[in-house]
C-alpha cells in the first residue's frame, strides 16, 4: 500500500476516493473517524489516502485531474 494523498478537507478526501473507486481502484481512506472528534483543535494533514503499489500512477492522475479543475462541473452543467 501507498500513500498518495495526505489533507485535512474530509470532503475533499472522499470525493477523490470516490473517483478512484469509480476507475476500479482499491482505496483506503485513513483518520476519517478523527473528524467528528477533532471539535476545535486544529489538526492538519490527518486524513489520507493509500491504494495499492500498482495503483499508484493511476491514482495519482485522478488526483492532478482533479486538481487542474477536469471534474469541475460546467455552467451548462448544474
Amino acid at each position: 500500500m501507498i500513500e498518495v494523498y495526505r489533507g485535512s478537507d474530509y470532503f475533499e478526501a472522499q470525493l477523490l476516493k470516490g473517483l478512484m473507486e469509480q476507475d476500479g481502484l482499491q482505496v483506503f481512506l485513513h483518520g476519517a473517524a478523527l473528524q467528528g472528534g477533532l471539535g476545535e483543535v486544529p489538526a492538519l494533514g490527518h486524513l489520507s489516502i493509500t491504494v495499492n503499489d500498482a495503483d499508484e500512477m493511476v491514482a495519482r492522475e485522478i488526483i492532478q485531474a482533479f486538481e487542474r479543475g477536469d471534474y469541475s462541473l460546467q455552467e451548462d452543467e448544474q
